[in-house]
């Protein structure tokens, strides 16, 4: 397994850049943003065999704007290392299962919305490496080294099945400010030190990689990638099938 690595200046630089989101700087109301905190994830876990919260028919809805919505997301994103703090890893693997699946609602289908002005989104998109450097990369890295996609537990699989699921960049995937947006989440996350912050990311580039619209750049930053793997053979086997498509 790969060694977990001290951030560099520039890891630290953008990680202060993005944290610096918050609800005044978006234009968000501090009581709409926590009130959806408490909506996606102060909720109890499921026992063994039960059916989480989103799935309940009588459970009400969210009452926000697909602007709104956009906001909350941006804010979380960038914030999630310390609002997300106070909740276990399976109630933030939940609420951000809701966040990022929609099977059970909509809230991925927001920002994609036509009110959402193309600015506001590409300062979500900016956000969401952040969840992953401050949230789901420490958390995920205190447990014992797995095989990937190994997992069950709600924490790893929102961390390694975003991309797969999450239908939002699917949905602008011909937008070529929307290419230049993931390119960049992606290239992000695979500087982390978090061995399924990488994981994550190849396995979105497995999938959306031929919607990014540079495959020369993507091919060289995916051989420069695995020539830096060292001591971790299947995380280089791994981005091996990334780079050519072929990832479950």
């Amino acid at each position: 397994m790969m060694k977990v690595k001290k951030l560099t200046a520039r890891e630290r630089r953008l990680g202060r850049e993005t944290i610096s989101v918050s609800c005044e700087s978006v234009g968000l109301d501090s009581a709409v943003y926590h009130a959806a905190l408490r909506y996606l994830f102060d909720r109890p876990v499921p026992e063994k065999g039960g059916q989480e919260w989103y799935w309940d028919i009588d459970e009400p809805e969210f009452e926000a704007t697909p602007l709104q919505w956009t906001h909350i997301q941006t804010v979380l994103f960038a914030n999630a290392g310390n609002d997300l703090a106070p909740y276990s890893d399976d109630q933030v693997g939940m609420g951000l299962n809701h966040v990022m699946s929609n099977n059970a609602g909509d809230i991925p289908h927001m920002v994609n919305d036509p009110t959402v002005p193309l600015d506001d989104a590409m300062r979500m998109v900016r956000a969401l490496p952040t969840l992953w450097r401050d949230c789901l990369g420490p958390r995920l890295s205190a447990a014992e080294p797995s095989t990937i996609g190994s997992r069950s537990d709600r924490l790893y699989f929102v961390s390694y099945m975003w991309f797969d699921v999450w239908p939002t960049f699917w949905n602008a995937k011909h937008s070529p400010e929307w290419q230049d947006a993931m390119w960049r989440v992606f290239c992000e996350m695979l500087a982390m030190p978090f061995r399924e912050a990488q994981v994550s990311a190849l396995h979105g580039i497995g999938h959306e990689g031929n919607y990014l619209n540079r495959p020369k750049e993507l091919q060289a930053h995916m051989e420069a990638f695995i020539r830096q793997v060292k001591n971790d053979d299947e995380l280089k086997t791994y981005a091996q099938a990334a780079a050519r498509g072929m990832v479950q």
